[in-house]
C-alpha cells in the first residue's frame, strides 16, 4: 500500500532531494512540499499523511513549535542539519527519529520504519492536555488546567500558573496558535487567557479568581460572540 507524506522545509532543493530519495525507495507519495508551519497545519487538518518530515530552521520560526501545538499529528520525522537540536526534539517527544543531514538511504529507511510503526497504533493522533514550551536552553512541560494566563513580554512571554511565573522563549502570538482555542483566548495584544478560569467580567476586565486582566475594545467583539458577556455597544 503506498504511504503518503507531507514535506515542511523551506529550503526547496533539500525538500527535493528528500523526494528523490523516497522515489529511489519506492511506495511512497509525497502529499506536499510547504515552506511554513501554517501551511503545514492547514495540510495536515485537509488530509493527513501518513508522516511527516520536518525541518527544524524554518525562516522567521522553528519547526520545534509544530511539535509543541495541540495539533493532532501523524509521525513526525525530524530532517536537521543541526545536531544540537536532537535533545530538544526528543524531549518534546512527538518526533519518531532524528535525521541528521546528510544521511543515507538506509538510515532513511530505518526512520520510515519507525514511523510506519508508531502508525500501527492510533494513540500516535491522540490529542494531549498538556504543552512543552522552551525555557532557555530547557523544555517545559504545562498542564493546560495550570496555566491563568500568558502575558506579553517582548520577544518572550510569562506563563502564569496558580503559583509560579515561567518566562518561555514564544512570543504571545505563537502561543496564541499552540494553545488550543477551545480553552485559551486572545483578549487583549498583552494577554491570552485560560477561559476555563473567568470567575466573573465587566465591560473592560476579566477576573480569574483575584487575578485582573484588560479587555482590549478590539478583542470585545470575539469575546463577546463566545462568551455572551456584553450588550449594546461602546458608551
Amino acid at each position: 500500500m503506498i504511504k503518503q507524506y507531507l514535506i515542511v522545509d523551506d529550503n526547496v532543493d533539500d525538500a527535493r532531494q528528500l523526494v528523490s530519495m523516497l522515489d529511489a525507495l519506492g511506495l511512497y507519495q509525497c502529499l506536499g512540499i510547504v515552506p511554513t508551519l501554517e501551511e503545514a497545519i492547514e495540510q495536515i487538518g485537509s488530509q493527513i499523511p501518513d508522516m511527516i518530515f520536518l525541518d527544524i530552521r524554518l525562516e522567521h520560526t522553528s519547526g520545534l513549535t509544530l511539535l509543541k501545538t495541540n495539533t493532532q499529528l501523524p509521525p513526525v520525522i525530524i530532517v536537521s542539519a543541526y545536531p544540537e537540536y536532537a535533545v530538544d526534539s526528543y524531549e518534546i517527544g512527538r518526533a519518531v527519529d532524528f535525521l541528521l543531514k546528510p544521511f543515507t538511504l538506509e538510515r532513511l529507511h530505518m526512520a520510515i520504519s519507525r514511523a510506519l510503526q508508531r502508525t500501527r497504533h492510533p494513540q500516535h493522533l491522540i490529542e494531549t492536555d498538556v504543552a512543552y514550551l522552551k525555557m532557555g536552553r530547557k523544555v517545559q512541560r504545562f498542564e493546560y488546567s495550570s496555566i491563568f494566563y500568558v502575558e506579553a513580554f517582548g520577544i518572550y512571554s510569562k506563563v502564569f500558573t496558580g503559583d509560579s511565573i515561567y518566562t518561555v522563549n514564544e512570543r504571545i502570538s505563537t502561543l496564541e496558535n499552540l494553545l488550543p482555542p477551545r480553552l485559551f483566548m486572545r483578549v487583549h495584544k498583552s494577554y491570552l487567557i485560560n477561559t476555563s478560569k473567568i470567575t466573573s467580567f465587566d465591560r473592560s476586565t476579566i477576573w480569574l479568581g483575584r487575578i485582573q486582566v484588560p479587555i482590549g475594545v478590539s478583542f470585545r467583539p470575539r469575546l463577546e460572540k463566545l462568551l455572551g458577556l456584553f450588550e449594546g455597544h461602546d458608551e
